[in-house]
């Protein structure tokens, strides 16, 4: 977003390292609503014009990762994944919303969902806060259409960033088999999820979707089928 000249309200409750002169960086936690409301309100009092807002915050809790059986998974790591997750993204939309109102022309809400609401991988506490963002998407188009604000998800795959590797780590070739899973014969990077942050903004009739950005890890394939070899003739 700061790439392509947008000027950009982050928050997070770690300090960003990254400044930039149209960066305004507030260090809140996300599940502090009086923190999240002062803060944008801040930022628009300083004269920026809130259009676009995009809810990354999150992640697969590592003492969920390491559990396999759904049993044993302590309450408080199920409740805690719902609040990051799930509660995080809300808290975000209420107080974005009031601002939205307030501004004409295209306006939008990006969501982070992901492919653990839509297969079976697991991670019980992280895929219902998931899958629970689905849904938000589809109740709130409706009324917030009414209002001219779009709003859509995005379910990435499983990206192999350097924590995510650590903490999968305990699963032998886990990012061996996603990357066979892939129609692409690939695994997805940060910049593929962004590049599809920035489509959302940028499609101004689509509202209430949710694009999958798995690089096919979710399309069903007949038992049996391989890929074509590019080397091999037609």
């Amino acid at each position: 977003l700061l790439a392509r000249g947008d000027e950009v309200v982050a928050l997070d409750r770690a300090p960003l390292a990254a400044r930039a002169p149209r960066l305004h960086a507030h260090l809140v936690d996300l599940l502090d609503a009086d923190a999240v409301a002062a803060a944008l309100a801040d930022a628009v009092a300083r004269g920026v014009a809130l259009r676009h807002v995009v809810a990354i915050a999150g992640g697969a809790l590592p003492a969920e990762k390491a559990c396999t059986d759904p049993a044993a998974l302590p309450l408080d790591v199920f409740r805690a994944s719902l609040e990051q997750n799930l509660m995080t993204a809300w808290i975000v939309v209420q107080a974005a919303l009031p601002h939205l109102r307030r501004v004409d022309g295209d306006r939008s809400i990006a969501l982070t969902s992901s492919t653990d609401a839509l297969a079976s991988y697991g991670l019980p506490g992280y895929a219902a806060a998931k899958g629970a963002l689905l849904g938000l998407v589809r109740s709130l188009a409706a009324p917030l259409g009414a209002d001219g604000i779009r709003i859509n998800a995005v379910a990435p795959g499983d990206v192999p960033t350097a924590r995510n590797v650590r903490e999968w780590a305990h699963v032998p070739g886990w990012y061996d088999r996603l990357r066979e899973a892939s129609v692409l014969d690939r695994l997805g990077t940060p910049e593929d999820v962004a590049a599809t942050f920035l489509a959302l903004i940028d499609i101004p009739h689509l509202t209430g979707q949710t694009l999958i950005v798995d690089g096919g890890q979710t399309v069903p394939r007949p038992a049996g089928a391989r890929r074509a070899d590019p080397e091999e003739p037609a």
